[in-house]
C-alpha cells in the first residue's frame, strides 16, 4: 500500500517503522524539524516536514494516491482536518484519525456512515478504559488479550519462586496438567523477548504470556500462586476522563467505586457526572488516605491522574496496603519494561494501545486481529487460512515455519483448539499466530496463497 502518517509522535512513528516493515510504501507527515531529525536517524521511511493539515503538504506527501492515511498528531482538531481533507476530496480509501474528545469522535463516526471508503476514529482514553476492564477480572496479569470473540485469552503473568511453573520445560506443561490446557506463546526474560519452543523453561522472574480457554483462568491462577481481592471493590485514583469513564463502567456493572483527587474542582465535576461513585477529595499518594479509604480490601487499584509518576507512587503504595491488583496509567515506554520490577501488576499505556487499534485496521484481510503485546516487542495476530497457502500444506511440525513464528491455536466451527505439532490447519480455519516484531514481516509468506 501507498501509506500517509501524519504525526511523528510515539503513535505515529511506531505505525510508520512497523508498516514499512510489512513492506508498504511509507511517508511520515511531521512538522517538528528537530524531531524530523531525530527520525530520519531512527526510520527507514520517507519523511516531509510540514503541516500535514494543509493540502499542499498532503500532496507533496502523495495523497492522490494514497491507500491508507493516519492522522496520529497530539491534536484532534488537526487530526480531524487531516482525515476530512483525504476521506471528502482525496478520496482516499482508508482512513485513520486519532480522536480524545467525545464530541470529535461523533462528528468523525458521522463522516464513517457515508458511503464510499472505510472510515474508523481511534480514541486512545477508552481503548485505556477497555483494556483495564479487560485486566480486572484476571488478578496479577499484567496484560490480557481476548481472541476469537472473547473465547481464548491471551493474558501475561510474572513468575514467582513460588509458582508450579518455575523451572519446567514448556514440553511438560501438557504432561504435568493435563487437566488445564494452556500454551505458552512468548517469554520476556533479562529484558529480552523470545517466541518459545517446547525445550525452553520457565523460570522465576519471567514474564510469560498464556493462551487459555476462559474457563480455565481460575485453575492458571492457582498455579500461578495468585488471588483474587478480598471485596469485590475498585478504587480510582484521578478524575480524568478516563478516571471518570471508568467509574461509570463499573458503576453500570454495579461494582463499587471509590474515586480520589487532589484537586476540588475535578471532584465536584466528577461527583457531578457520577451516580453511585463515592468521590474523595484528597491526594491519591497519602498512605493514610488509601488507608482510610480501605485501599488494602479493593479488587483494582487504578491510578489515572495526568501526571504518570504520580501514578506509578499511587500504585506503590496501594499495592504495599494490600490491594489485590494495580494499574498505572503510564506512558512513557521505558516504564513498561519495568513493570514487574515496579511491583505493578499492570501498565497502561494509551498511545501504545493506539498504535495497536491503528495496524488492525491497517492491516485489515486476512488478518481479523492484531494485538501487541508488552513494549510491542511481540505481536498476535487472528488470521483465516487460505487455500493454498503454506499454512494448509502439512502438519506444523513440518511447515518449517520461520523462527520467532508460533501457530497457538485454531478455531473450527464453534471449537477451539490449542495447537501442537501433530496438528494440521485446514483451509477456512481461523488461526491464531504469535510473532516477534522482527518476524511479522515475513507471516505475508506463510498466510498467502
Amino acid at each position: 500500500m501507498q501509506v500517509i502518517v501524519v504525526g511523528g509522535g510515539l503513535v505515529g512513528s511506531t505505525l510508520a517503522a512497523k508498516l514499512a516493515g510489512d513492506g508498504h510504501d511509507v511517508v511520515l507527515v511531521e512538522q517538528s524539524r528537530e524531531l524530523i531529525a531525530d527520525l530520519n536517524e531512527q526510520l527507514d521511511v520517507q519523511t516531509i516536514c510540514g503541516n500535514g493539515a494543509t493540502i499542499p503538504v498532503l500532496v507533496q506527501a502523495g495523497i492522490e494516491n494514497a491507500d491508507l492515511l493516519l492522522a496520529t498528531t497530539n491534536s484532534d482538531e488537526a487530526n480531524m482536518v487531516v482525515a476530512l481533507v483525504g476521506s471528502e476530496i482525496f478520496k482516499v480509501p482508508r482512513v485513520a484519525a486519532r480522536l480524545r474528545d467525545p464530541g470529535h469522535e461523533e462528528g468523525f463516526q458521522r463522516i464513517a456512515r457515508e458511503p464510499g471508503g472505510e472510515r474508523v476514529a481511534i480514541n486512545p482514553d477508552m481503548a485505556a478504559v477497555e483494556k483495564i476492564l479487560s485486566l480486572m477480572p484476571v488478578p496479577g496479569a499484567v496484560d490480557v488479550v481476548p481472541f476469537f470473540g472473547g473465547k481464548l485469552l491471551v493474558a501475561g503473568f510474572s513468575i514467582r519462586p513460588s509458582s508450579e511453573f518455575a523451572g519446567l520445560l514448556l514440553s511438560h506443561l501438557r504432561l504435568l496438567f493435563p487437566a488445564t490446557p494452556m500454551l505458552v506463546v512468548a517469554i520476556r526474560r533479562d529484558g529480552r523477548w523470545r517466541v518459545p519452543h517446547g525445550e525452553d523453561e520457565i523460570q522465576a522472574g519471567d514474564l510469560v504470556y498464556f493462551a487459555m480457554d476462559p474457563a480455565e483462568l481460575d485453575n492458571v491462577l492457582v498455579l500461578l500462586g495468585l488471588r483474587r481481592g478480598v471485596e469485590r471493590r475498585v478504587m480510582i485514583a484521578g478524575a480524568t476522563r478516563i478516571g471518570i469513564a471508568l467509574a461509570q463502567r463499573l458503576e453500570e456493572d454495579g461494582v463499587p467505586v471509590t474515586l480520589v483527587d487532589a484537586r476540588r474542582p475535578s471532584c465536584d465535576a466528577a461527583a457531578a457526572r457520577l451516580d453511585d461513585t463515592l468521590v474523595i477529595h484528597g491526594s491519591p499518594t497519602d498512605r493514610e488516605l488509601l488507608r482510610e479509604e480501605g485501599a488494602e480490601r479493593v479488587e483494582g487499584f487504578v491510578a489515572c491522574t495526568d501526571h504518570h509518576e504520580e501514578n506509578v507512587v499511587a500504585c506503590l503504595l496501594a499495592g504495599r496496603l494490600g490491594a489485590a491488583h494495580t494499574f498505572a496509567l503510564v506512558d512513557n515506554p521505558a516504564l513498561a519494561g519495568l513493570v514487574g520490577d515496579l511491583g505493578i501488576d499492570a501498565i497502561i499505556s494509551p498511545r501504545l494501545l493506539s498504535v495497536s487499534l491503528a495496524l488492525h485496521f491497517a492491516r485489515k484481510g486476512r488478518i481479523r486481529a492484531v494485538a501487541a503485546l508488552l513494549e510491542d516487542s511481540v505481536e498476535v495476530f487472528e488470521v483465516e487460512a487460505a487455500e493454498g497457502s503454506r499454512l494448509v500444506r502439512s502438519t506444523l511440525s513440518e511447515l518449517g515455519l520461520p523462527r520467532g513464528i508460533l501457530v497457538v491455536a485454531v478455531q473450527r466451527a464453534d471449537r477451539i483448539l490449542l495447537t501442537g505439532g501433530n496438528d494440521r490447519i485446514q483451509p477456512g480455519d481461523q488461526v491464531l499466530v504469535v510473532t516477534t516484531s522482527e518476524a511479522a514481516s515475513r507471516l505475508d509468506d506463510v498466510l498467502e496463497p
